[in-house]
């Protein structure tokens, strides 16, 4: 079946639009895997000392990670 030159255009730019919103979920994506290491590396940080009862490093980790959410 051939398609009109009319007919390509449109699936061309439907095509384009399918690609241009993929792209947005991809970057959502990344951005919400940074954030998940993010976590999971102050989680990290946090259950060492715990499991050791280091208070004041817990404390500090804790306090890093507030001070970064705040910048």
């Amino acid at each position: 079946m051939k398609l009109s030159r009319k007919d390509l255009e449109e699936r061309v730019e439907a095509l384009e639009s399918t690609v241009a919103s993929l792209e947005e979920r991809v970057a959502e994506g990344q951005a919400l895997h940074q954030r998940f290491a993010e976590l999971l590396d102050v989680v990290t940080e946090l259950l060492v000392p715990l499991s050791q009862r280091d208070e004041a490093a817990v404390q500090a980790t804790v306090s890093r990670y507030v001070d970064e959410l705040g910048s």
